[in-house]
């Protein structure tokens, strides 16, 4: 296995709030996972090249395997803030971002950007007791959004096409609110 990128969390000491444990954390999951794999996928094996798998000088020809642990993967960024109306917690990374005209799709069931061959880091993976549940099926956005609105909150994505991406999850915190019943 290797190192992923890390997480950095900002977010005051001793903030808490009344949510549903499991909806919250299929969301930031969700959430999490899919930046998670586009820093990876973006920087791949070689940061400093364009694609994961061409050579960054002429000698690496003559390494065996690349480590993974070597790689300077930028950070994903979690704030957390309390409002009067809301806690907000926004997910940034440097994935690359998604096209604008993806940015209608991601909303819909069975849509995915997953490839089912990711070459070395699916063979790193097989090795793992890992699985991730629902992966690649399309639902993770679609169903974090639901949950994030089911009880008057939100979920908001933002992306710079060769950058990255800003997901804002609102959670609505006043507890005299109505929630929707189904």
């Amino acid at each position: 296995m290797f190192r992923g990128p890390p997480v950095q969390l900002i977010c005051p000491p001793n903030l808490t709030f009344p949510y549903v444990p499991g909806h919250l954390s299929h969301i930031c999951f969700e959430l999490l996972k899919n930046s998670l794999r586009a820093v990876v996928e973006r920087y791949g094996f070689s940061p400093s090249s364009s694609s994961p798998n061409s050579p960054s000088s002429p000698n690496s020809s003559l390494k065996a395997k690349p480590n993974l642990d070597d790689i300077p993967y930028p950070p994903i960024k979690v704030i957390v803030i309390e409002g009067n109306e809301d806690i907000t917690i926004k997910i940034s990374d440097e994935g690359g971002g998604i096209s604008r005209s993806a940015i209608p799709l991601i909303w819909t069931y069975m849509y995915t950007t997953m490839q089912r061959s990711v070459g070395q880091l699916e063979e790193d993976f097989r090795d793992t007791d890992f699985r991730a549940p629902m992966a690649g099926f399309g639902y993770g956005l679609p169903l974090s959004r639901l949950y994030a609105r089911y009880f008057g909150g939100d979920l908001r994505l933002i992306s710079m096409e060769g950058y990255g991406t800003d997901v804002y999850i609102h959670l609505n915190r006043l507890s005299a609110a109505r929630e929707p019943l189904l």
